[in-house]
């Protein structure tokens, strides 16, 4: 099924095409079919003119059908599925959470890779952005998040987050409609991992699944008193 998603969408400028070269040859018959068929008198011709009209009516119908049902898989079934398909259920696995030693009373600061001043380039306030959490802001148990997904031709989005340094993103939530300083769509479990700094991603991609630059920010998850 994939594959098939893939090539109707790689294919799409050769299959509408082919498409309307079929259909301007079958229009251009049918038009001649109609004018055969009105101007015979006889019971065979007629008959035989008839056959040939129904025939390219036929054969045009099957081709706004076939264009039809291309138009519909890559605007809807396409994003769709590529959004189901590069969103896999993450397994938490807290062997690849930070662990975090602090001592009685004392808050340690919170670490922000080298990368920093590039972790947010994404970033850009009513188009792609973090509204809650807040950069390093400090969060627990059940977190609601919210931003801004407001971006021509939206595909879908989803937010991750990973350790600092890391590689390993594991994906939260994803949405497929425009936001705007509200409510992302879902809530991040922070119970389950280990105190400690984290990164939070937003990852946008148009519905020709081109991913923009993701916005992200330093958070500091702590336990839940």
């Amino acid at each position: 099924m994939g594959e098939l998603v893939r090539f109707l969408v790689d294919s799409e400028f050769w299959i509408y095409t082919l498409l309307g070269l079929i259909g301007g040859i079958y229009l251009r018959k049918l038009v001649l079919n109609w004018q055969e068929w009105r101007s015979t008198i006889f019971g065979l011709e007629r008959e035989g003119a008839q056959h040939r009209l129904v025939m390219s009516v036929t054969i045009v119908i099957l081709l706004l059908v076939t264009a039809g049902a291309e138009l519909f898989v890559v605007s809807f079934v396409a994003p769709s599925y590529s959004m189901t398909e590069m969103l896999p259920t993450p397994t938490l696995d807290l062997m690849t959470t930070p662990t975090v030693t602090l001592a009685p009373g004392a808050a340690a600061p919170l670490v922000v890779p080298t990368i920093a001043a590039d972790i947010s380039a994404g970033c850009i306030p009513g188009v792609i952005d973090w509204t809650s959490p807040a950069e390093g802001e400090q969060i627990s148990g059940m977190v609601e998040l919210s931003g801004s997904v407001n971006v021509p031709n939206l595909g879908f989005y989803k937010y991750e987050f990973s350790a600092p340094g890391g590689d390993n993103w594991q994906t939260i939530a994803a949405g497929n409609t425009s936001k705007v300083d509200e409510p992302l769509g879902g809530v991040w479990n922070t119970e389950q991992l280990v105190p400690g700094d984290y990164l939070l991603r937003l990852v946008v991609t148009d519905n020709e699944n081109n991913a923009m630059p993701p916005c992200i920010i330093p958070v500091r998850v702590v336990a839940v008193e």
